[in-house]
């Protein structure tokens, strides 16, 4: 019995994380999704996602955690989650690189999931490390410093 059992679980297994991932993730039409709703909540925030994605960004790093402005005060911005700076998941020299494809998709989510002018900022990374925020820079935006 024991012989047969390992298999049955094994394969049941296998059947609940092939049927359960492709449900997690969101698909392409929900991209779009996001990103028209983007669109439509602040047109200005599109096109300040599009030129800090096309940068060759990693974080920390001074170029993702500057940002990009649109409408002069406000950001689009990466920041390292300040929880993992503390705990040691990321430190000056972690080096971690973000495709402009995830960060395109990262940035519509949270503008798509944010406020009604856009406004917001969520978690992503396998770690949990990387703050994405669109803000008016001045009023939310945190203060990021690595300590030696």
């Amino acid at each position: 019995m024991a012989r047969l059992s390992t298999p049955i679980f094994l394969l049941l297994s296998f059947c609940v994380l092939f049927f359960t991932t492709s449900t997690l993730a969101e698909t392409d039409r929900e991209w779009t999704q996001y990103q028209a709703q983007c669109q439509y909540k602040y047109p200005t925030i599109n096109p300040a996602i599009d030129l800090l994605c096309s940068r060759n960004l990693h974080l920390p790093g001074v170029v993702a955690s500057i940002g990009q402005n649109f409408d002069r005060t406000n950001k689009v911005a990466i920041v390292p989650n300040p929880q993992c700076l503390k705990d040691g998941r990321m430190n000056q020299n972690s080096n971690v690189w973000i495709p402009e494809y995830w960060c395109r998709r990262q940035f519509w989510k949270v503008c798509a999931q944010g406020n009604d002018r856009g406004r917001g900022q969520q978690i992503f990374g396998g770690r949990g490390c990387q703050q994405f925020y669109i803000s008016d820079w001045g009023s939310s935006m945190p203060k990021i410093v690595i300590a030696n």
